[in-house]
């Protein structure tokens, strides 16, 4: 599969932009099919080596509404998996291709962010709890990566998972 390159993301996020501007200027009559679609074409651009991922841009440190909260589920239906890790822009160790620790933050303050925080949750649930393989990490894998989710993990899995990756 090819990434995106950096122009093609630029084109998401400009598609994005305007879809929220039209939202905005009518939530009543607005195609949330439009969104869907964008979800769908972005949902695998996790622009690998090719600076930050489409969903980052769109949602990290934004002021969640109804749009971003649709366009999170939109993507996660679309197959967007916001536990993937990519090389870092460094070359040396890992990235996010979601922001974590902002979701986690703007729920404490946001209703919709607290929504996305939820299904980000219940997402972080199933893959490190209910349908954990542990063949699928190393120890220091497993403790890179509940480093890097932590905010966004269920407290009972993260500790949970937590003490496999000590043992």
């Amino acid at each position: 599969m090819s990434m995106p390159k950096p122009n093609e993301i630029n084109q998401l996020i400009g598609q994005f932009l305007d879809l929220h501007e039209v939202w905005e200027d009518d939530h009543e009559r607005f195609d949330w099919n439009k969104l869907s679609a964008l979800a769908v074409a972005g949902a695998t651009a996790y622009n690998e080596g090719n600076g930050p991922s489409f969903q980052i841009l769109a949602i990290d440190g934004m002021h969640h509404d109804e749009f971003h909260a649709r366009f999170l589920t939109a993507s996660l239906e679309a197959g967007f998996d916001p536990f993937h890790l990519v090389p870092s822009s460094s070359g040396r160790g890992v990235a996010t291709v979601f922001g974590h620790e902002s979701l986690a933050e703007a729920a404490g303050k946001n209703t919709w962010s607290a929504q996305m925080l939820t299904a980000i949750q219940n997402l972080g649930r199933r893959r490190f709890d209910t349908e954990f393989d542990p063949s699928t990490y190393s120890a220091g894998e497993l403790a890179q990566a509940l480093q890097l989710f932590r905010d966004t993990l269920p407290t009972d899995v993260l500790e949970k998972r937590q003490s496999v990756a000590m043992a």
